[in-house]
């Protein structure tokens, strides 16, 4: 059983239960400047105006200006720019 497991196990029905789900994608906008993913499965399209994120069922399109990633790894990654929309496919 991994950590992910027993942390959902202990939280039982708690408020924390979602936030443990290592599964599901995270996604923390920050104002207009910046998208954090977390749980992501790679990255479908990247260029300087659109970016587009595969997060299990999900797609997560992301559209601006001056887009540039930030602060990648297998799990996580940042997007930056002047974010105009995000949106959920």
């Amino acid at each position: 059983m991994g950590i992910g497991e027993q942390l959902r196990r202990q939280a039982g029905n708690s408020f924390l239960a979602g936030d443990l789900n290592m599964l599901l994608p995270r996604i923390e906008i920050q104002g207009d400047r910046q998208v954090i993913i977390e749980n992501h499965e790679g990255i479908l399209e990247y260029s300087n105006e659109v970016m587009r994120i595969k997060c299990g069922r999900l797609m997560v399109k992301i559209s601006g200006e001056g887009l540039e990633l930030g602060n990648v790894t297998l799990t996580d990654l940042t997007v930056a720019g002047r974010i105009i929309s995000v949106e959920l496919l």
